[in-house]
């Protein structure tokens, strides 16, 4: 359970004219999941926001909430093609063309974008059980009118915090406990496993060695985070090196004890990753330890730096 300690009794009244709120808005924020659902809210309306659509303040906002909560709840209006069609017809094929006559469509439809992808964001960790919907609908509207204040910055980012952290030791926690059960693997110190796909020949790399590698990170859910097969096609580069001293904990630890040819799965625990740095986030990397030799050898430092 997330301990947030927000527990106050938080309200607003807020009178808005035209259609961005006629009636007097009164939210009240009474317990941490009502706190962070506001949030949550609030900062999905964020992407809408930075887009910098010059049209924004025409559209009708109430409209974008009510799409907003229809989504989550709804999986008939996650952006089908009444939707794609409504918006080409509110801003044209180019999206300069600007039609209010399919104002109030086309608003419910960009609202509904972001409760599709927010649907799906935090349904894929499961948390989406944590989140009071309305709640979220409120921190949307009101991100949306720049009156979303309830929260002070400073606590606003802890609660975000303190909850994608939680999260994140959830999901690496039960990661490693799979991990943990693989055959052919070796645990090593700071309960990094190390699942050995193809064994290499050779000697081992010393702590500070350069290593050339190809690597896939995904994250504890499964998400692929960075690819250096696919970055290398698209850059035309070669492999590419690090040296040992300049990398994460876990692969500090983890490539000694593998071989030049080898390919290996890493199961690395937040604590040897980039802990609190990134939120507590547990890191699967796929590698192929293709070369490695002593440092300054390989590896161009500072200019070529660590993955993720």
């Amino acid at each position: 359970m997330i301990k947030l300690g927000l527990v106050a009794l938080i309200a607003i009244a807020m009178t808005s004219c035209g259609d961005k709120g006629d009636a007097q808005d009164i939210v009240e924020l009474k317990t941490d999941k009502d706190s962070l659902s506001y949030i949550l809210g609030a900062e999905q309306a964020k992407f809408i926001l930075e887009k910098g659509d010059p049209n924004l303040q025409k559209l009708d906002f109430d409209e974008m909430a009510a799409g907003f909560e229809t989504a989550i709840h709804d999986k008939q209006e996650r952006m089908g093609q009444d939707c794609q069609d409504a918006l080409e017809k509110l801003y044209g094929r180019d999206g300069k063309d600007y039609d209010s006559t399919y104002r109030k469509q086309g608003s419910h439809c960009i609202g509904g974008i972001a409760g599709s992808i927010f649907y799906h964001v935090w349904s894929s960790k499961g948390v989406l059980k944590d989140v009071d919907v309305k709640k979220a609908r409120a921190g949307f509207r009101h991100a949306l009118l720049q009156q979303d204040t309830l929260i002070n910055d400073e606590r606003r980012n802890q609660i975000a915090s303190d909850f994608i952290s939680g999260v994140n030791k959830k999901s690496g926690s039960a990661l490693m406990a799979k991990a943990n059960k693989l055959s052919n693997i070796q645990v090593i110190e700071g309960g990094i496993v190390i699942e050995t796909i193809k064994a290499g020949s050779g000697p081992n790399p010393a702590p500070n060695s350069d290593v050339e590698v190809d690597y896939i990170l995904t994250n504890s859910f499964g998400d692929t985070v960075e690819n250096s097969f696919m970055m290398r096609q698209q850059t035309q580069q070669g492999v590419p090196a690090f040296n040992l001293t300049g990398v994460i904990p876990g692969w500090g630890a983890a490539f000694p004890n593998l071989q030049k040819g080898g390919k290996y799965n890493l199961y690395i625990p937040w604590e040897m990753a980039y802990g609190l740095q990134h939120q507590c986030e547990t890191l699967k990397f796929y590698v192929e330890l293709n070369n490695f030799g002593p440092q300054g050898t390989l590896a161009k430092m500072p200019e070529q730096a660590a993955p993720y």
